[in-house]
């Protein structure tokens, strides 16, 4: 048995936030953030036409992008200031998503089906919740 900190392994399942919420790369930065704003949420799955997952945004990159006007923001796109992290899947070991999550500088991973759609987020917050049970 594979134990970390004295307890078996978890996988992204064991610890995943849902439900996510997704926004086209395509969409504007207004748009997400008024998304972002009525659900309360501080990340997005970022789809493509399809509807399979090529990244997360997030409220921190969209309040970076300034000047943080709504004309500026309609101007711009999710595409613009996403982060493509890769995905993960349920089945997927806590430590590497924290791992991965880690070397892109991103404090959330879209988890995603065999398909590549998006059914819930990873977040750093779930990360620090798990390790922190007793």
């Amino acid at each position: 048995m594979d134990v970390h900190a004295g307890r078996p392994m978890a996988t992204v399942a064991d610890i995943r936030h849902s439900p996510v919420m997704t926004i086209r790369d395509a969409d504007t930065l207004w748009d997400a953030w008024q998304l972002m704003f009525v659900s309360g949420l501080r990340h997005l799955a970022v789809v493509d036409a399809g509807g399979g997952s090529i990244g997360i945004v997030s409220d921190r990159a969209i309040l970076t992008d300034l000047p943080l006007t709504e004309r500026h923001l309609a101007g711009r796109h999710v595409k613009d200031v996403m982060s493509s992290p890769g995905c993960v899947t349920d089945d997927t070991g806590a430590h590497e998503a924290a791992s991965r999550m880690a070397r892109h500088a991103v404090d959330a991973l879209p988890i995603v089906t065999g398909s590549g759609r998006p059914i819930a987020l990873l977040t750093a917050a779930d990360l620090i919740d798990w390790v922190g049970r007793d």
